[in-house]
């Protein structure tokens, strides 16, 4: 078995209904499975749909491959078994409350795991999927308007301005924190909606979740309890993960070198592995003072970015987006949490999955973006 297979079974059963809609395009279940055989190419979006399943039907295997979304490195391709992802959509779509009658509204590049993984598991409970290939937030709050779900990396959730929108059932997001303040307006955005932000990395799938709440929209750093099927223990600061749901060549136990603690049941996310920062003996995690600075009233965003330094062997910069003095910023933090230099840019380049490049911002990319 694998996904060529599962789009025929799906087929068979939701044959005239709407599976794809890109723009103006849409595709029944039988009209995209019809594509998939034709070899139709017309968009981006559309044309890594078709190649996916069409490496499927002539693969004949139930091993196929995905590309990391890390932030700091070029990505790395991993393999999968259809098993260790379609053996756990009821679980992630009970909790994401996505069934045959949803249509969720997603952007973003099917190479990477967490647009892939969405897009196939809407598949597996024979829903719909709304797209574009624009990067236009007005945009997509037309299409929205006609969704019941939305997945949206934070990033992107964060663009989504205007009018409340009650017609959003859940809204599902990873891969980042998303602060009080983004929280809040998601709610208030979306008033109707459950909120849900998971944990996960693509090598091991999904790890905890937590509904978000106005009660705990502060606790950026909590994310919540572990799916079932899965296990999380804490080993010399490193987050340690039991699950089934691995890519292939991963052994249980296995980490990607994140760190945080439990709390009770609880994940408290420190931070990525990359991100950490020895700062002369001074341990720092990139994301705890990233949460610090957009906590700040005037900030829309911020990045931290780990750089060397002669003395202190790493140091860090922070690029920030919005209106605010950097004697605030600089009185919000610790002595040490304090950044080497503090940019203000116009916006913050984003990778294909919608997380924020920082190997861009290393390495200086997109000055001309910059601001005084």
């Amino acid at each position: 078995m694998n996904f060529y297979d599962l789009l025929k079974d799906k087929t068979e059963i939701f044959s005239d209904k709407i599976f794809l809609q890109v723009d103006e395009q849409a595709f029944t279940y039988k009209k995209f499975l019809d594509a998939v055989e034709e070899n139709f190419q017309d968009g981006n979006f559309i044309s890594q749909a078709v190649n996916f399943f069409r490496e499927q039907k002539f693969n004949r295997s139930n091993v196929f491959q995905v590309k990391t979304s890390g932030s700091t490195a070029n990505p790395k391709i991993l393999s999968r078994t259809y098993e260790s992802w379609a053996d756990f959509f009821p679980v992630q779509n009970k909790i994401f409350r996505v069934d045959e009658d949803s249509k969720v509204f997603m952007h973003g590049d099917l190479n990477f795991t967490g647009n892939l993984n969405t897009f196939l598991a809407v598949l597996g409970a024979g829903g719909s999927i709304l797209t574009t290939d624009k990067f236009s937030p007005k945009y997509w709050l037309k299409l929205i308007e006609q969704a019941t779900n939305i997945y949206l990396v934070p990033t992107k959730l964060t663009l989504l301005n205007g009018e409340p929108l009650k017609n959003i059932r859940s809204i599902f997001t990873g891969s980042q924190i998303l602060t009080a303040a983004q929280s809040l307006s998601l709610m208030k955005k979306f008033p109707c909606a459950e909120i849900f932000l998971y944990y996960g990395a693509s090598e091991l799938s999904f790890i905890t979740y937590k509904k978000i709440s106005a009660e705990n929209a502060a606790e950026v750093q909590n994310l919540g309890k572990p799916f079932d099927g899965v296990k999380i223990f804490i080993r010399e600061g490193k987050i340690y993960v039991d699950t089934p749901f691995r890519a292939v060549g991963i052994e249980n136990p296995a980490t990607v070198g994140d760190m945080g603690r439990i709390e009770n049941g609880d994940l408290i996310f420190l931070g990525r592995g990359e991100d950490f920062i020895n700062r002369g003996g001074v341990k720092i995690f990139c994301s705890e003072i990233e949460n610090k600075i957009m906590a700040i009233e005037g900030v829309e965003a911020a990045a931290v970015v780990k750089i060397p330094d002669k003395i202190r062997g790493e140091n860090f910069s922070a690029y920030v987006i919005g209106k605010v003095d950097k004697k605030i910023i600089r009185q919000a933090l610790e002595p040490a949490e304090t950044p080497k230099e503090i940019i203000f840019v116009k916006e913050l380049p984003l990778n294909s999955s919608g997380k924020i490049n920082k190997t861009a911002l290393k390495a200086g990319e997109q000055m001309s973006r910059f601001v005084d």
